[in-house]
């Protein structure tokens, strides 16, 4: 138990130390993985109720922001999802 402990501590010490972003728009700039970047920020404001969202940068750091919000998007059908899989 105190090796996992230990083992977990000094991996987030590691992705703290490395300044790991993990946002849905971290990508963004990388040529191969900006429409992957573009459609999880999409599919994150669907989650939030929102009509879409794109990844911009704002105080130079990438961020999926969220549009259309009032009139809502719905979520995305799990039910759908799940039975097509």
């Amino acid at each position: 138990m105190f090796v996992r402990s230990l083992f977990l501590a000094l991996l987030l010490a590691t992705i703290v130390a490395a300044d790991i972003d993990f946002s849905t728009c971290a990508r963004m700039d990388v040529p191969i993985l900006k429409k992957a970047a573009q459609g999880l920020c999409i599919t994150s404001c669907s989650m939030q109720n929102c009509g879409t969202g794109s990844c911009k940068k704002r105080s130079g750091r990438p961020t999926c922001v969220c549009y259309r919000c009032a009139n809502g998007g719905g979520d995305i059908p799990l039910g759908a999802l799940i039975k097509r899989g």
